[in-house]
């Protein structure tokens, strides 16, 4: 894959651990621009799913990285490629998503590119990072 130097590529993971009554999750990115790193983010919640704290975070990434950026979400989630797409009342998580929308237009391109987890160790530096997170948490 060739990276542009002038977008922002922000690497997304999660967990969630379905296996407690708490069933707390994380999620967290990893933004570079250039190859460096430039920014990082982690959330963590209970009574929630991987999927919402994913949102979380890349509502994050979109309000914090610098306006009329091109922005390329990284993931092996394909979930995510909702991001973009209009609620129904059926939708889960409608309300990250429909703030995903809003903030859409602050930025002069975002996507979502989904590739293979065991390509990328970043994707399981994430899934370490927000695993040790949600110990954390507890």
């Amino acid at each position: 894959m060739t990276f542009n130097p002038t977008t922002y590529y922000v690497w997304l993971g999660a967990s969630c651990d379905y296996a407690h009554k708490e069933r707390v999750s994380s999620g967290a990115y990893r933004a570079e621009l250039d190859g460096k790193v430039i920014d990082s983010f982690i959330c963590s919640d209970d009574h929630t799913t991987e999927f919402r704290m994913l949102l979380t975070a890349m509502i994050h990434a979109m309000e914090t990285l610098p306006e009329s950026s091109d922005i390329v979400f990284m993931t092996n989630v394909s979930y995510l490629q909702n991001f973009n797409r209009e609620p129904t009342p059926d939708t889960a998580n409608a309300d990250l998503i429909s703030r995903c929308r809003e903030l859409i237009p602050r930025h002069t391109s975002v996507s979502v590119k989904i590739v293979p987890y065991h390509k990328y160790p970043v994707l399981s530096e994430l899934h370490q990072l927000t695993h040790q997170a949600m110990e954390e948490y507890r």
